[in-house]
This record gives C-alpha cells, sequence and structure tokens, in this order.
C-alpha cells in the first residue's frame, strides 16, 4: 500500500469507521493525517452509559469535527444507544444539535441518525431545524426525534437535493408539518415512514391542498403506524408501494386516483379495500397481505355474511397478477373466499403463498377443502 496516492487511501478509509480511520495514525508518519480529509463520518452501535462515557465521546466527536480537513461531508451516521434517559436528554442531546449544525454547513450529502433512549417518548431528543434547508442532503434518515420549534412553510423547506427519506418513531407538531416536509421534497423517490405521530392530529391544509399534494419522482413508499390519514393520489406515480389501507380510504380526499406504474402492493390492514385497491391498479403484478390484514378481515369473528364479491373484475386479476403472498393466515372463511376468488380471477397467477397461524388440518377439519377453482 504504500505506492498507493493518498486519494487512493483515502477512498479506502472512507469504508471504515471514524474510530478505525483515526486509527490508522498509528500507522507511520505518512498516515497521521490522512483521516483528516475522508469525507465519511461513521459513528455506529455508540453506547454511552453514564457521565463518563458521554463525555468521552463527545470530546472524541468534537475533536473529529474540528480537525476534518475538508469543505465536504459525503456521510455523517450516528447511532447512540443512551442507558439513561435523563443523562442523554439534558448532556447529550444539545451536543448532537450543534454537531448537525457544523455537518450540514459542508455540503453534507446522506445524514443518518439514531439516537436510542431506551424507548422514552418523554425524552425524544429535537431534531436540529438546520437539516430542512440543507440543499445538498440527498438522503436522510431519522430515528426517534421530535419536531417542533421550526415555522414550517411552502417555502421554509428546502431540500431540492432529497431522493431517500426514512422516518421511524417521529413526533410532528401538525400532520401539516409532515406534509410540508414532503412537499419540500421535489424529487424524492424513495419514503419510508414508520409510527409517525402528532401533538396535534388536525389536518389544516384544506382538501384543495391535499389533492393538489403530488409526488412525480416517488416510485417506491413504505408507510406503516401513520396516526392520520393520507391522499393515496400522492403515491400515485409509485411502482412499489406498502401501506396501511388507512391512507388512501378517505373518499373525500381520494375521489379518483389510479396507480398506473404500480407492480408491487404491500397492504398491512382492512381486507374489505383489498378488491377495492386492486381495481386502481391496472398493472400490479405482486400483491402481499400482512401483518393485520387477517386480524381486520373479520374484526375477530368468523362471519362470512361480510364477505362481498364485486360486480366487476379488477384487470390486474385478468392481465398482469402473477403473485400472491398472504401472510399469518387463520383460515377465516372470509379468507378463504378472498383466495378463492384471487385463484379463480387471476388468469396469469403463478404463485399463491399463503403462510398460516393455524396447522392446515385444524382449518381443512374446521371449514373443510377448499373448493375447487
Amino acid at each position: 500500500m504504500a505506492n498507493l496516492p493518498d486519494e487512493i487511501l483515502i477512498h479506502i478509509l472512507s469504508f471504515l469507521t471514524t474510530k478505525e480511520s483515526v486509527a490508522t495514525s498509528i500507522l507511520s508518519k505518512r498516515w497521521i493525517h490522512l483521516w483528516h480529509h475522508v469525507p465519511n463520518l461513521i459513528f455506529p452501535n455508540i453506547t454511552v452509559n453514564g457521565i463518563q462515557s458521554n463525555y468521552t465521546f463527545n470530546e472524541f466527536l468534537f475533536s473529529v469535527l474540528i480537525a476534518l480537513d475538508t469543505n465536504f461531508i459525503n456521510t455523517f451516521h450516528l447511532h447512540i444507544h443512551y442507558s439513561n434517559p435523563n443523562l442523554a436528554y439534558h448532556l447529550s442531546f444539545p451536543n448532537v444539535t450543534k454537531w448537525i449544525n457544523l455537518v450540514v454547513q459542508r455540503k453534507l450529502n446522506h445524514l443518518h441518525l439514531h439516537l436510542d433512549n431506551g424507548n422514552f417518548y418523554k425524552f425524544l431528543p429535537k431534531l436540529p431545524t438546520s437539516i430542512f434547508t440543507c440543499r445538498t442532503l440527498v438522503s436522510l434518515n431519522l430515528c426517534w426525534f421530535r419536531v417542533k420549534g421550526f415555522s414550517f412553510s411552502v417555502n421554509g423547506i428546502q431540500l431540492p437535493s432529497l431522493t431517500f427519506l426514512r422516518l421511524v418513531s417521529i413526533k410532528f407538531l401538525q400532520v401539516n408539518d409532515f406534509v410540508l416536509l414532503l412537499a419540500g421534497s421535489p424529487i424524492l423517490e424513495d419514503l419510508e415512514a414508520s409510527d409517525i405521530q402528532f401533538y396535534d392530529a388536525k389536518d389544516y391544509l384544506t382538501i384543495q391542498e391535499y389533492k393538489n399534494l403530488s409526488f412525480p419522482k416517488l416510485t417506491r413508499a413504505h408507510t406503516s403506524v401513520f396516526w392520520c390519514d393520507f391522499p393515496a393520489r400522492a403515491f400515485s406515480n409509485s411502482e412499489s408501494l406498502s401501506i396501511d389501507t388507512t391512507l388512501y380510504t378517505n373518499e373525500e380526499l381520494d375521489d379518483i386516483y389510479i396507480f398506473h406504474n404500480l407492480t408491487h402492493l404491500e397492504i398491512h390492514d382492512c381486507w374489505y379495500t383489498v378488491l377495492h385497491v386492486l381495481h386502481v391498479c391496472p398493472k400490479l403484478q405482486i400483491l402481499k397481505l400482512c401483518q393485520a390484514f387477517n386480524v381486520a378481515m373479520s374484526d375477530g369473528e368468523d362471519d362470512q355474511e361480510c364477505w362481498e364479491e364485486p360486480e366487476f373484475v379488477p384487470q390486474c386479476l385478468f392481465s398482469c397478477l402473477t403473485t400472491c403472498i398472504i401472510q399469518d393466515f387463520l383460515g377465516w372463511k372470509n379468507e378463504l373466499r378472498l383466495v378463492e376468488y384471487i385463484l379463480r380471477n387471476a388468469q396469469n397467477l403463478q404463485t399463491m403463498t399463503i403462510k398460516c397461524e393455524s396447522e392446515p388440518l385444524k382449518i381443512e377439519r374446521k371449514y373443510g377443502p377448499l373448493e375447487t377453482v
């Protein structure tokens, strides 16, 4: 490696954690300052058990930022587990804000922040608002934060380069704050949002504003445990969608929408919307029904009267659907009738996978074998 130019060595160091990169400075005089030019700052799986470990890590990270000899930071990855929520809230979280404010000034491209304080919502750290105006940010991955103290507006969010957004266990002040965050990311392609909560769950955007909301570049969206309604037409250009059906059953907001590009759909709830959704997915190839699907299917009751076969067969069953997966199958009559309906009408179906919660023999004894379709 002695014959390699500095640029190659720095590139190699960029694949290491920052702690490992700094440690290479003991190899020789040539290596002493190489890590100063590494554009990736990676601090994974940091554990803070007390005041001393908190102080040690804070000093180390500040020293790295001071020593860094580059105006460009490609990646800042920070994942810390705090054993003491009080210590984290009062002694560590303020420093996190300072670190973020420093790195976003250096044309940051990728930001990953995960501060684990033991699932104490009372001590959720406040998200540094400087993130929302980082025009160079390409990917943003956030876990366990509250978003308050920022004046959200259409012009306030400036994330023109953001293509990937992942939010887990984030609490916003209002629903429209989340909506405006998305609206400020005009070229967003990939969205993951899970356990999104709100201090005030009321909608303050008008129906027309909701209907005008769209993401022309969004091709993949995955949402779950989402505590508000969201217009399905916003995802109308998506190719892959994993979603709670509560997001697209608001008829007042979503009067007409067609998922023209959707080929992969995963539904986590509300069985009675499945066939309705299939009608607006003419090119769907892969359908997956999972998690709470079977619970919602009969609301805990085995009532065959709940099933109503639609008058018209969805277009995707005639022409496109090749794969159907049902997880946590309980063998309720409504589930069986849905399976039978898909098998009978999906003319190009190649694979039907059913993962049972109950033993197959018990299901057969209770209902008898599924009729030939």
